[in-house]
Parts: structure tokens; C-alpha cells; sequence
């Protein structure tokens, strides 16, 4: 019996020991790749792909030395003086590299003159007591590398130091891009170079430049001169400038990538070229804001020698591989009214205005190759008749369309969801992920109960076409809406006394319907935000009609396999300038746009928490301005010639101001919207997101959790700037109508910290319930195209666990 114990002792040690090896070996959790204690000892954006602290640090000296192995070349000796230049500025100290504690840098190769698509940005640091060790497969990961040594920089009492790390990292995503429109408003190429720079320091590897549009050609064209010297209102890049900006690019490990839009948005360059129309000119650069009608004729052959010959001198000027040719928004006007044109789809058998858009995109993709240039364009060129090879597709109204995309062999790039110019919060952009689809269809479709609405939406002149559908009746009435390339279902409608009211998230933002019904239409409007397009629906479709079209297949979004994320290439972040300024812009990018950079080059893993996200933001803001990003100063001189003079009283109000989104910013202008509105009020001033204000509100919700003594002091110290704004306003004798629009704002911010000072010294209030209810809903609306954003946290203060969250 014992020696059968004893045997069963042994059995079970070695079934033990086996059950922990399968764990170890298969089943046990991946450890993050940087821990929590790590990460939150970081500051940099975007997180490495590997870290581990050690024990000990490199406590930074004024003498360095400097070595190389493998390749040394001019651009890393260029990066490396940068690299000293900003530890400079960071530490207010002048090094020298003869002598001392040493700095080797191994570069295996040098990289091509000019970044390429995949290629390797990998690099490793190892640092120790007494040395650093920078490791990459070529130029373009030291240049990565220099940038993340500098962000590990931290300062210890009266020393800089660099803690003892071993780091591994490399980008998740080879594209991540920001496009910036230099059309609408005029981008000067000194704006551009900086951009480049802060593009660099969150590892950033594209600018997308957008060249050309109704309102501008923004590049000299010594074939075409027409295009610049008439397509321009006086305002282009030459030559010479194009070919700095790249190189300058390609220094920093950046890509430039043009876009000339076709064949819509094209006014420009009808100007000097109106024989490639589909209507009769004369033709003018437009102002306007919205989708005009003049479009190239794509039934010409003298149209696609005009642009072979474009093609081929611009393929001379931009060295990267991949030109985009717009393709987004064509107005079909003028080819519908055109009987040769008319005649041409028909002959061709192209069956619509989408039909003949595919066959000059299948031209034009023909042209691109036969000058050594991939195809890239907006998600509307997506077309069963165009190739997939070689083609990359911009997705911007639907992420959606890069799956789809995926699908049938097309690389892509996601940009919905990355749009900056509609002033979403760094936070929501980080949400957003271009292997993840939001807004799907998540409704029961009820088959044998539905309708279905064809729907139009009038912007200005423009209708956007789209549909309605319901399904089942009362309680369980549910929807699905399909407009500008989305389809998305809602849970929400209301169907009361012959009006239907329901929403729908999109990247603007909530969209509110309203529908009144007679017979079988409905009209009414939809609305985001302030902004208010009409809509007129008109029934076709149902299962109570006898001669109705079946109902669509709503199909559920399978995963992609593992093929069909390879073409997934990353993201690209835009910033379209209809509402922004040279002035505005750099204020309009960043820091949000590190926010997005981050999602784009470091591991799925690492990008969920958003509350971390925002820690590091705001320390990278910082180290961006050190750097030499404008946009606090040109904040500076905005309020100072708005008003006349800079105080610090007006610098205390529009900190706490955001611009609000896009629609509810352009509602503040009367229709039509122009371009040259003057972009020179307080929303301007105003960044799209306030970091006083993101602070004050977390400060608010961590008292209302923990109310300790130092959590109110620093609310208080905001408070207290905040009570008398008012008063000093008037002593400083501002009297400039742009404030009028948002006095509201000051009369809210006074009377509501008033209110939180009261709250916080546990005074009572001298107003009830319902006053202080009201004032904070008028606190939370938007005034002269601007929201007070700390009224989250002064709603807090006031009412506690019961806020409601105006």
C-alpha cells in the first residue's frame, strides 16, 4: 500500500509538472510588453513596442562621446547635431562630444536618398551607467531612436538623467500620414517645414500635401504654367520650394506624397485650361465652400495627353512611388448635361456617371504606371471595374470602405475617424482604430416588416442621396440610414403623432433627424449640433407593397483574415483648411495629433487607455512648443489683434473656450460659406481642445471621489482667477465687438466658480435648484462658435454625484 502511494505521489508530481509546463508554454498570459510601473514613469508619445526599466541611470553629461559602428553618414551626423540642439533646449545645458561618457550609435545600412513604403524603422536602445547604445537596421531607425533617447530624458533634483532601459520598437503600421489642404487657405512653406519637425518627434512618416482644388494649384508647373499663374490667387509652392520640403522630409524619415484632385474639384485648373472641361468656360478659381459643378471631360483624348505630360513632370519633382489622384466628390452636373458625354457612357456600355469616373481612373492608372507611380485616391474611386493591383484606397467616409477594400486586394489607408478639421477630442480620435469597425449594422432585421424611404439631403446646391429603412412597429421599431457611403443602424426612433424623430453616430458627430410624414413622403431636417441640412424622403419600397425591390442584404462584417490585414497600411490623420489659417493650423494639428500618431505605431495593446493617453499628451504639447511649434504664440498675437492688446485676463478666458465641431462652428457665418471669411474672432483664438479646462475637469471628478485639502487648493487657485474675470475685462477696457459674441461665456464662468467657491467652503447658494439648473445648461451651449469647457467640472462642484453632465 505504501509503495502504492508512493508511486501515485510520483504520478501525480509529474502530471503536475506537466499541467505547468502546457500553462508556461501555452496558456499563461502574455505579459504586456511594458509594464504599468514602466509605463506610467513615461512621458513620450508614441509608447515604444518594447520596454523594461533597469536599475541605475546615465546621468547626463556636458562632455559626450560620440561612436559609430558599422555606417556613419552626413544625414545621421545632421540628426545627431539636431539631437544635441534639443537636449539643449531641454536642459538648458551646451554640450560638446570630444570626450567622455559614450554614445555608440550602430546603423547597419545606409537608407535609400528618400523614405520608402515598408521600409524597416526598427531600432533598440540600451542604456546603463555609463553608456548608450543605439542599435537600428538602417538610417531611418536611428533617426527614430535619437528622437525616443531625448523623450527619455528626466531631471533629477539639479541632474538630467537617462534611466538604465533596454527598449526594442518598430512601428505596427508602415503608413502614418497627415494630409494637410493647401487650397482652401494658403499654407506658407515655412509652416510646412515645422509641421515636419513636430511630424518627426511622434514618428510620423507621411505628409500628404493637397495640391490642388477649386480654390487653388498650389505648385509651379513649368510645362503647364497656366495651371500656377492662373489656378493660384498669387500663392504657390515653386519648384525649388517642393524640393527643400522633400528633402527636409526625407532628413526627419518622412515621405511627401502629392495630390492633384481629379476629375472633380478642379476649377483650378480650368483657369488656363478650359478646352479639358465638360462645359463651356470661362472658368475661375472659387471661393465657395461645398461640391461645384466643373469637372474634366474624361470622353477626350486630348484630356489624357494634357495629363501625361503633367504626370510626367510632376513624377520628376516628387520621388515617391505613390501619386494620389484625388478622385473624391464629382459633381456629375456637367457630364449629365453633356450629350457627347452622354453618348460616350452609353457607347462604352459604363452605365452611369460612377461607370465613367472608373474608366478615367483605369486611364489614369495606366499614365501613373508608365511613369513609375502607384495610384492612390479617396474611397470613392473604389469600382469593380478598377484593378486592385497597385491601388491604394483613402477611406474617408466610411471605415467600412477599407475593409471592403481589403477584401478585394486593394492596400488602404483609413482617414475616417482621423479627420482634425472637425475638432474632435484627441481622446475619441484615439478610439478609433483601422482594424476595429464602429457603427455597423447591430439591429434585427425584420424581414417580414419594413419600409424603406429614398432620402435626399440638400447642402447649398448639392444633393447627397441616400435611404431610410424601419423595421417593426412600436416598441420594437428600429432603423438603418444610408448616406455619403455609410450604413448604420439607430435603436432610438420615435414615431408620434405623424412626426419621426431618431439619431445616428457618424465622425461629425451625433446626427438628430426630425421627419414629418404626409402620405408618403417625409420632410424635415437633419441636424448636428447647431448645423441643420433639410432632407426630403419619398417612400419606394416595403414588404406591404406587392410590386416592391426585395430588401437589401444587410450583410454582418466577418474578421478580416490574416491576408487581408496585411493590406491594411495604417492611418492618415487630415486637416482640411475650409475654417483654418496659416495662423490656426499648427493650433488645429497638434497636440491632437500625437494623440493619433501613437495609435498608429505602438502596440494594440498599449493604446486603450485613454486617461494615460491624455497624461502624456499634454507633456508632449509642452515639449513640442520648447521645440518650436507656433501655436501658443500665434495664439498670443490672435487675441492681441482681435482685441486690440494682449491681457492676461482675455489669455484666462480662452483657455478655458474650445472651438466647437466643425458644423456648429460654421453656423456662426451666414450662407453661402465662403473660403475668405475672415477667420479673426475668438473661436479662432481658441484651441480645439483645452488643456486648462481637460485638468479642471479631472481636478473636479477626482475631489468629488477623494475631497483632500491639496485637490482643493488647486481648484480653488483656478477659481479664484475665474470669479473676477468680469470685472477685470472692464478695468482693461475691452470694447471690441468679437467679444460681444461670447460674453456669455464670461458672464457663466464668473457667477459659476462664484457658485463652486461657495460649494467647496460649504456656504449655501443664493439661488435654488432650478436657477442653478438653468445657468448651467446656458453654460454648456455654444456661443460665437465656442464651448466653455470647464463646465463639466464647475457642474461637479456644484452639484456633486447629481451633476448631469451638461
Amino acid at each position: 500500500m505504501k509503495k502504492f502511494a508512493k508511486v501515485l505521489v510520483i504520478v501525480l508530481a509529474v502530471l503536475a509538472l506537466a499541467v505547468g509546463i502546457v500553462w508556461y508554454v501555452y496558456l499563461r498570459p502574455v505579459p504586456p510588453p511594458i509594464s504599468d510601473a514602466d509605463r506610467a514613469r513615461l512621458e513620450m508619445m508614441p509608447l515604444p513596442a518594447n520596454l523594461k526599466f533597469t536599475s541605475g541611470e546615465f546621468v547626463i553629461p556636458r562632455q559626450w562621446s560620440v561612436q559609430y559602428e558599422a555606417v556613419r553618414t552626413s544625414r545621421l551626423n545632421d540628426a545627431l547635431d539636431r539631437f544635441f540642439m534639443r537636449m539643449t533646449r531641454r536642459t538648458q545645458t551646451n554640450f560638446s562630444t570630444n570626450s567622455g561618457p559614450v554614445l555608440v550609435i550602430r546603423c547597419d545600412q545606409e537608407s535609400s536618398p528618400y523614405p520608402t513604403l515598408q521600409e524597416d524603422e526598427s531600432y533598440s536602445i540600451s542604456v546603463t551607467n555609463n553608456q548608450i547604445r543605439l542599435q537600428a537596421a538602417n538610417e531611418r531607425g536611428v533617426l527614430h531612436g535619437l528622437i525616443t533617447l531625448e523623450q527619455l530624458v528626466c531631471q533629477r533634483g539639479t541632474a538630467w538623467v537617462i534611466p538604465a532601459v533596454e527598449l526594442e520598437d518598430h512601428p505596427r503600421y508602415p503608413w502614418r500620414g497627415l494630409m494637410i489642404d493647401v487650397c482652401r487657405h494658403w499654407i506658407p512653406k515655412e509652416v510646412i517645414l515645422r509641421n515636419l519637425d513636430a511630424m518627426a518627434r511622434v514618428k510620423l512618416n507621411v505628409l500628404h500635401l493637397h495640391l490642388s482644388d477649386y480654390q487653388g494649384f498650389r505648385v509651379e508647373s513649368k510645362q503647364f504654367p497656366k495651371l500656377h499663374a492662373l489656378g493660384s490667387p498669387g500663392n504657390y509652392y515653386t519648384q525649388e520650394d517642393i524640393r527643400e520640403m522633400i528633402n527636409y522630409a526625407a532628413d526627419r524619415g518622412i515621405r511627401i506624397v502629392p495630390e492633384f484632385d481629379l476629375p472633380g474639384h478642379c476649377s483650378s485648373w480650368l483657369v488656363g485650361y478650359p478646352e479639358m472641361a465638360s462645359a463651356p468656360g470661362p472658368f475661375s478659381t472659387d471661393s465657395l465652400i461645398g461640391i461645384l459643378n466643373p469637372v474634366f471631360d474624361p470622353t477626350r483624348e486630348e484630356v489624357y495627353q494634357f495629363l501625361d505630360g503633367f504626370i510626367s513632370e510632376m513624377s520628376g519633382l516628387f520621388p515617391d512611388s505613390i501619386l494620389h489622384i484625388g478622385g473624391d466628390e464629382v459633381n456629375p452636373h456637367d457630364w449629365n448635361e453633356n450629350p457627347s458625354i452622354q453618348q460616350f457612357i452609353a457607347k462604352h456600355q459604363l452605365k452611369d456617371s460612377h461607370g465613367l469616373q472608373a474608366y478615367f481612373n483605369q486611364r489614369m492608372q495606366v499614365i501613373l504606371a508608365s511613369h513609375g507611380k502607384r495610384m492612390m485616391g479617396w474611397d470613392e474611386i473604389l469600382h469593380p471595374d478598377l484593378p486592385a493591383s497597385g491601388i491604394i484606397i483613402q477611406p474617408w467616409r466610411d471605415p467600412k470602405a477599407l475593409w471592403a477594400a481589403a477584401r478585394q486586394g486593394y492596400d488602404g489607408v483609413l482617414s475616417n475617424g482621423y479627420y482634425l478639421d472637425y475638432k474632435q477630442p484627441a481622446g475619441k480620435h484615439y478610439q478609433v482604430d483601422p482594424e476595429v469597425i464602429p457603427g455597423a449594422v447591430t439591429i434585427e432585421i425584420d424581414s417580414n416588416n419594413w419600409k424603406r424611404w429614398k432620402m435626399a439631403i440638400t447642402f447649398q446646391d448639392n444633393v447627397m442621396d441616400g435611404a431610410l429603412y424601419l423595421f417593426g412597429q412600436d416598441q420594437n421599431l428600429r432603423g438603418i440610414i444610408q448616406s455619403m457611403g455609410n450604413t448604420t443602424s439607430f435603436t432610438d426612433p420615435v414615431w408620434e403623432n405623424n412626426v419621426l424623430t431618431f439619431s445616428s453616430e457618424s465622425s461629425f458627430g451625433k446626427i438628430k433627424y426630425e421627419l414629418t410624414a404626409r402620405d408618403d413622403s417625409l420632410t424635415g431636417s437633419m441636424r448636428i449640433a447647431l448645423f441643420s441640412l433639410p432632407v426630403q424622403c419619398e417612400r419606394d419600397a416595403g414588404s406591404d407593397r406587392t410590386d416592391s425591390d426585395p430588401l437589401p442584404l444587410f450583410e454582418k462584417i466577418e474578421p478580416l483574415t490574416g491576408d487581408e490585414v496585411h493590406h491594411i497600411l495604417g492611418g492618415e490623420a487630415c486637416m482640411w483648411t475650409e475654417m483654418v489659417s496659416a495662423q490656426t493650423l499648427e493650433g488645429r494639428i497638434w497636440p491632437r495629433m500625437a494623440a493619433i500618431a501613437e495609435k498608429w505605431w505602438s502596440p494594440q495593446s498599449l493604446t486603450s487607455d485613454v486617461g494615460d493617453m491624455y497624461r502624456r499628451l499634454w507633456l508632449t504639447e509642452d515639449d513640442m512648443i520648447r521645440q518650436g511649434l507656433q501655436s501658443h504664440s500665434n495664439q498670443y498675437d490672435l487675441i492681441a489683434s482681435i482685441a486690440g492688446k494682449w491681457t492676461q485676463s482675455l489669455q484666462n478666458l480662452v483657455d478655458v473656450l474650445q472651438e466647437d465641431l466643425f458644423f456648429n462652428r460654421m453656423a456662426i457665418y451666414p450662407q453661402p460659406y465662403h473660403v475668405n471669411m475672415p477667420l479673426n474672432r475668438f473661436v479662432d483664438a481658441a484651441m480645439p481642445e483645452s488643456k486648462v479646462a481637460y485638468r479642471f475637469n479631472q481636478l473636479a471628478r477626482d475631489y468629488l471621489s477623494e475631497p483632500t485639502d491639496s485637490l482643493r487648493q488647486q481648484i480653488y487657485s483656478w477659481l479664484d482667477q475665474w470669479t473676477d474675470v468680469e470685472t477685470r475685462l472692464e478695468t482693461e477696457a475691452i470694447d471690441d465687438p468679437k467679444l460681444t459674441e461670447i460674453t456669455p461665456h464670461v458672464h457663466h464662468l464668473a457667477q459659476l466658480s462664484r457658485w463652486a467657491k461657495a460649494k467647496l467652503n460649504q456656504e449655501p447658494l443664493e439661488a435654488d435648484p432650478g436657477q442653478v439648473s438653468d445657468l448651467l445648461l446656458e453654460a454648456s451651449q455654444s456661443y460665437g462658435g465656442t464651448l466653455l469647457a470647464v463646465s463639466e467640472g464647475l457642474s461637479i462642484l456644484i452639484q456633486g454625484p447629481n451633476a448631469s453632465g451638461h
